[in-house]
């Protein structure tokens, strides 16, 4: 009875352990505004995700009323060679909207690589994805493998 009990507890605590480290990520969330100073310029921010992990874009909201700067703008994925030129193309569709100074506008990301939404985002491992704005403000996504 004692060896089936130890070993019983040994399969349950290593069960434990891989279910905790295959367990998803809620990543920070990135604030999308030019005064945010995890935008490195010609960089922008680069970002890790795996498989499973959830990211926000958040277009903050203008503290106080004061439209004075108000940045309105549209947030894209796109390949490289469009982020490189700072280009978007007819084809291109804006995963987020910034046209509410009012209020938080925020766009969630989850990395996998089957979306049941039939217009939903895929990500594959090993990858690399751009997001970008007019102004050039860019996250690089590189998927773990």
């Amino acid at each position: 009875m004692g060896d089936s009990l130890w070993r019983y507890s040994v399969g349950v605590l290593l069960v434990a352990f891989k279910l905790d480290l295959c367990r998803a990520l809620i990543l920070e969330s990135i604030y999308w505004n030019t005064t945010n100073t995890k935008f490195i310029p010609g960089q922008g921010v680069v970002l890790y995700p795996q498989i499973g992990d959830k990211l926000d874009i958040v277009c903050p909201r203008v503290e106080g009323g004061n439209t004075d700067g108000v940045e309105f703008y549209k947030v894209y994925m796109v390949p490289r060679d469009q982020l490189e030129t700072c280009t978007i193309t007819k084809a291109d569709t804006p995963l987020l909207n910034c046209v509410k100074p009012d209020q938080d506008v925020k766009f969630t990301l989850k990395f996998q690589e089957f979306s049941p939404n039939l217009w939903g985002l895929e990500f594959f491992r090993g990858r690399d994805y751009y997001i970008i704005y007019f102004r050039q403000q860019q996250v690089h996504l590189s998927l773990v493998t």
